[in-house]
């Protein structure tokens, strides 16, 4: 009278919103940044930079990781039109968390980015600018391994960035550049929320079945040489006490003992409640109520539902229903 399926069930929820939730912290927790934010956050981290040159080196290194975990954050800006543009900003933070920290270079880096933003309305892109591009972009500083993100990984990706065009397209710019960032928190949180529940929920019926059949087992040794009449006798005596739960135990174990008897299944504590219906799948009416004297006795039994008298009477009737059929 096992329940194995059902418990594997709930674990493979569990497995499924765990990676859910740890998908959406591979993508980031950072929303697209508008473009014109963007460029706003390069002249503030410029103007930072500037500050830095007279400051002491504990107060660099303070200053430095923080925006540069703040560059790490940004994996994504969004054009004016609602594209979406991925970018990474490894090299720059690698660059802020350098002991010491070359506030030159970060400088002329940041120049450089501001430069490009002022020459990029003004002119079009030429095969000679593609040409240049690709010459700065062999040198040895823009040289490092990127890690390929799993086919999973980058299905996730492509989902979590259709979902942004999508949200861009159904709320005004204005609105969305004040509600990413709240967004951007409330996910990521409700999304562990979430998980925390159902981690939760399935502990307690982990827990909740692991007790079911340690008492299961106890009952068992009570069990030896029963016949189905005195599973039945049993059941009317604890019913009649008011152990409604254990009584639905008998119930259902003197239904099977029964059914042994007509030679319909085969009894044995190692098949779970499912196996012991397909053993009769090919008597219909017998099947249908057989399914639902097993769907209590789990709701009952494994799930520690409450039951009063009114629903145990129901549930007798059908055991007797059941017993009667030929």
């Amino acid at each position: 009278m096992r329940r194995f399926p059902k418990r594997h069930n709930m674990i493979l929820l569990t497995v499924i919103l765990t990676n859910l939730v740890l998908a959406r912290s591979i993508l980031g927790a950072a929303p697209p940044l508008p473009i014109d934010e963007y460029w706003q956050k390069v002249e503030e981290t410029q103007a930072l930079v500037q500050s830095l040159w007279n400051a002491s080196p504990e107060t660099r290194r303070a200053e430095l990781d923080a925006v540069a975990d703040e560059w790490e954050a940004i994996t994504s800006v969004a054009l004016p039109d609602g594209t979406i543009v991925p970018i990474d900003h490894s090299f720059m933070a690698t660059r802020m968390r350098a002991k010491p920290p070359d506030l030159r270079q970060l400088d002329t880096l940041l120049t450089n980015l501001l430069e490009s933003r002022d020459a990029w309305s003004q002119r079009e892109v030429t095969p000679a600018d593609m040409q240049a591009l690709d010459r700065i972009l062999a040198r040895s500083e823009f040289q490092w391994s990127v890690q390929q993100p799993s086919p999973l990984e980058k299905w996730l990706q492509e989902l979590w960035v259709r979902f942004l065009e999508f949200v861009m397209n159904l709320v005004p710019a204005e609105t969305l550049s004040v509600a990413m960032p709240i967004l951007s928190y409330v996910l990521p949180g409700l999304g562990a929320l979430i998980l925390i529940l159902v981690l939760a929920y399935a502990m307690r019926g982990l827990l909740a079945d692991f007790v079911a059949d340690k008492e299961a087992d106890a009952e068992n040794g009570k069990d030896e040489d029963l016949t189905a009449a005195m599973a039945l006798k049993r059941a009317q005596t604890l019913s009649e006490g008011g152990d409604y739960r254990t009584a639905v135990r008998y119930l259902y174990l003197s239904t099977l003992l029964l059914l042994e008897e007509r030679g319909l299944l085969r009894y044995d504590r190692s098949l779970t409640n499912r196996e012991y219906l397909r053993s009769i799948a090919h008597k219909p009416e017998l099947a249908a109520i057989f399914r639902d004297v097993i769907e209590v006795f789990d709701r009952v039994w494994y799930g520690y539902r409450p039951l009063d008298d009114k629903a145990y009477t129901w549930y007798a009737n059908r055991v007797k229903e059941l017993q009667q059929q030929q």
